[in-house]
């Protein structure tokens, strides 16, 4: 019971992550955990667990907080963390409405505690939530800004920005878009 506990609240799990092509939202989305009722109690379903992103296999796209980013190297250190406005959280997670994170917070965040070293495909491709006028380019914040940049440019980003969100997407395991995420 007691590393059940300590497994969840380090934000491990122990189902087998989905590598599946999803939106952002759905990558980052929880699954139902089974629950199992003991001696004598009824049978209850237990709230969603989150479940993070697997970036070193198939196709995902996820939102991150970058810990490392090497050009040279072609690879990055991130962290999958869930990413979600407070309703859809709460929704998610079926936690009641009145919850601070319901109302509160705009968005919610919730990190893996997992660093992955991940590669970075030679044609991958960068944006930012702004463009070089000032103006915003974001179509769903958790997919990140559609502002092309360099990746010269995004290195800079990165060396102003330390343990910034980034949304990425992956294919075979090859980050093959980052882009920088919108944080009021």
């Amino acid at each position: 019971m007691v590393l059940t506990l300590a497994l969840l609240a380090g934000g491990c799990g122990t189902a087998t992550p989905d590598a599946s092509p999803t939106p952002a939202s759905s990558a980052t989305s929880a699954s139902p955990s089974a629950s199992t009722p003991s001696a004598g109690a009824t049978s209850s379903r237990a709230a969603p667990q989150p479940r993070f992103a697997d970036l070193t296999q198939g196709s995902t796209t996820s939102v991150v907080i970058l810990h490392a980013y090497d050009s040279k190297n072609a690879s990055a250190v991130v962290e999958p963390i869930i990413f979600m406005t407070g309703d859809a959280y709460c929704r998610t997670f079926k936690i009641k409405r009145t919850d601070a994170r319901c109302v509160n917070h705009a968005y919610v965040t919730e990190e893996s505690n997992t660093k992955v070293t991940v590669p970075i495909d030679a044609q991958a491709k960068f944006f930012t939530w702004e463009d070089a006028q000032g103006d915003v380019c974001i179509d769903a914040p958790e997919k990140g800004g559609t502002c092309p940049m360099t990746a010269k440019e995004f290195g800079g980003w990165v060396e102003l920005n330390k343990n910034s969100m980034i949304a990425v997407a992956t294919e075979d395991g090859v980050i093959t878009r980052m882009a920088i995420v919108y944080t009021p």
